[in-house]
């Protein structure tokens, strides 16, 4: 039986702790990892996450014949000369095209999880193809699931998403819950409103809001949208749909 623990913010990661055969998987609901299931689900070739602008800067310039788009925010801002990192902004462009993404807090959080033997992404965009995964492939190992949070914060909507997951998680079998991943239980199970709701009164979804970002976060309101699995291959720093890494072993 498979136990399964939730980390509040990606800043209490401590990487002597990763065991043997653990699983992370990643939530930045608002906005990384849905912008990521997306843009995987609208044709992108990869996603490369990296930690911040100067390391996007870096990759780009070794990946300059691939042609890349880069998108990247800090601190909710898009940087200069990067493309926003909305969902809805890349979808009509990544078609067939490699991502560089920079975000403050996603891409950080699944740059921290390297220690884990198998990372995924997930949002509420994947939660049934992921609870899927989870289950068909690795029902008896330890997961944790990595909530991204806000400079050194708590953030709502990703302990939300990690309670969504694990709702269709328990639908399928039994699990060992750590007292953190009861709470995201309860906390999505209790809750009355729509997950667009939820989203638009965090305090990321109102930053959203106010820079007239309301579409996207409907958008990434929509639970089990796609059915894709992305995961972070550490070997090449890339984030794919996961049957396109088991394809070319």
């Amino acid at each position: 039986m498979g136990r399964i623990h939730v980390v509040m913010k990606k800043e209490d990661i401590d990487p002597s702790r990763w065991k043997e055969n653990s699983i992370a998987v990643v939530f930045d609901v608002l906005l990384a990892t849905s912008t990521i299931t997306a843009s995987l689900a609208n044709g992108a070739r990869e996603v490369i996450p990296v930690l911040n602008e100067e390391e996007a800067i870096t990759v780009t310039e070794r990946l300059r014949h691939e042609n890349p788009l880069v998108a990247g925010e800090y601190g909710g801002i898009t940087i200069q000369g990067f493309l926003p990192p909305n969902p809805l902004a890349l979808n009509r462009v990544v078609y067939n095209r490699l991502l560089i993404l920079s975000t403050t807090n996603g891409t950080v959080a699944t740059r921290r999880s390297e220690g884990a033997s198998m990372i995924y992404l997930c949002s509420l965009l994947n939660l049934q193809a992921i609870a899927d995964r989870l289950y068909r492939e690795h029902r008896t190992e330890d997961i944790v699931l990595v909530c991204s949070g806000l400079a050194n914060s708590f953030c709502l909507e990703d302990y939300y998403g990690a309670g969504g997951l694990l709702h269709s998680l328990i639908q399928k079998g039994e699990w060992v819950l750590s007292d953190a991943a009861r709470g995201a239980l309860m906390v999505y199970n209790n809750e009355k409103r729509t997950a667009r709701e939820v989203l638009a009164e965090t305090r990321v979804g109102e930053m959203m809001i106010a820079y007239g970002l309301e579409e996207d976060v409907a958008f990434v309101a929509n639970e089990n949208q796609y059915n894709i699995v992305p995961a972070f291959s550490k070997r090449t720093g890339s984030i794919k749909e996961v049957e396109k890494y088991e394809s070319s072993r």
